[in-house]
């Protein structure tokens, strides 16, 4: 395969070529193909894209349970409510009944001592003309009693009437506390359902969060496991890229020596004109540095995970400087400087074959003395690295625009 044909892969992956462009055969010796990491790489995006989906779904649900339990809160208190006044209206109820009663029974006992008395008066021959007149004292005494006994009549009588208008009032009062009553009880009927509704509604959507609950956590088993998957097969990769460097120094040199030929990039000492000032490749490396601890992922750009490109257009860009997120474009996007050259914040860049740009899979930001900070691969957090591997093959030092 031509190394030119990597530029693709290179753009997915973020710098990280393909095990495929090592040679024909495939196997373990050469590592996951390129197919293998694609394919891993599209199970990781759509495992999160998953998660990310149920976890929006799961806020929906909670969002509508809260509701749902606003709505049974009020419905609740409408059934207290409901159940105390039917309670209020049967005590009422029953109070009347009682009221009504007593005033039934006093009219009852009115009326039986008046007909007693009538009874003892007037049938038992007690006003006969000749009893009138063998009175002692005669008819003016007579007249006496006869007075006395009207007005006891009349207060009877009057005594009837009270309690029969207190009766009926009070049978006025029973039938209202009776309609009361009634419409407690159809009120209390309607809170009663109205809480059964609202509890069963709450219980279901309860029932909809677990689930979706137990969806998120089975997504994210199947998310862990394939970043798992990934990152083993980053990690092959690199291992049968660290291979074939071997294989390919053991063929070209004549000595016992297995380090690769130096890169003829690795000394360039071209013109620096117009590119940052040394204030600016500081802020830069110092955005990145601030990144240090973050997850690497094939693709991101901050602000919360990165490729190695990723990290490096990144940092510049908080320094204002425009870089692309591709490292086929950022090793021609500023000027070629030598090891001696190099200062904090510049690009340093590794490939598999340290003669042939085309085949850059890595990049970092020198910081000195040796080290550089990098998204290394998948699996493994942003983090201080050696800057002067094998595999290096030069470094840049971005143009400002």
């Amino acid at each position: 395969m031509k190394s030119g044909m990597l530029i693709g892969v290179l753009v997915a992956a973020g710098g990280l070529a393909p095990t495929a462009a090592l040679g024909a055969g495939g196997g373990h010796q050469h590592g996951p193909s390129a197919a293998q990491l694609a394919e891993s790489k599209r199970l990781v995006a759509e495992r999160q894209h998953q998660v990310r989906s149920v976890s929006h779904r799961i806020g929906v649900a909670q969002q509508r349970l809260k509701q749902l339990n606003v709505t049974a809160e009020v419905a609740f208190e409408a059934y207290d409510a409901a159940r105390v006044k039917l309670r209020a209206a049967k005590h009422a109820v029953h109070t009347a009944h009682i009221v009504l009663s007593a005033a039934n029974h006093e009219v009852d006992k009115g009326e039986a001592r008046t007909a007693r008395f009538v009874k003892a008066q007037y049938e038992g021959g007690g006003f006969t003309t000749l009893t009138a007149f063998l009175e002692p004292g005669g008819p003016g005494r007579l007249f006496s009693r006869m007075g006395a006994i009207e007005a006891i009549s009349r207060s009877e009588h009057t005594t009837i009437e009270r309690l029969q208008a207190a009766r009926i009032y009070q049978g006025v009062v029973s039938k209202r506390a009776e309609a009361v009553q009634a419409k407690a009880s159809t009120a209390s009927r309607a809170a009663t359902k109205a809480k059964s509704i609202a509890v069963a509604a709450v219980d279901a959507q309860q029932n909809v969060l677990t689930k979706l609950h137990q969806q998120q956590a089975h997504l994210q088993t199947l998310l862990a496991g394939a970043k798992s998957t990934a990152s083993r097969l980053a990690r092959e990769h690199l291992a049968a890229l660290a291979r074939a460097r071997r294989r390919a120094a053991r063929q070209t040199t004549t000595t016992t020596s297995t380090s690769p030929a130096p890169s003829p990039y690795s000394g360039s000492s071209g013109s620096t004109a117009g590119t940052v000032s040394a204030a600016t490749a500081a802020s830069a490396l110092q955005s990145a540095e601030s990144q240090i601890g973050k997850p690497y992922q094939w693709g991101a750009a901050g602000p919360n995970s990165y490729d190695c490109s990723g990290l490096v257009m990144w940092a510049y860009a908080q320094a204002g400087v425009h870089l692309d997120h591709w490292t086929g474009s950022q090793w021609n996007e500023g000027a070629h400087v030598s090891r001696s050259q190099l200062r904090p914040g510049d690009l340093v860049f590794f490939a598999y074959n340290v003669g042939d740009p085309s085949t850059i899979h890595h990049v970092g930001m020198y910081v000195g003395n040796g080290q550089m900070v990098d998204a290394p691969y998948t699996g493994v957090n942003v983090r201080y690295d050696g800057a002067f591997r094998s595999d290096y093959i030069g470094a840049v030092r971005p143009y400002q625009r």
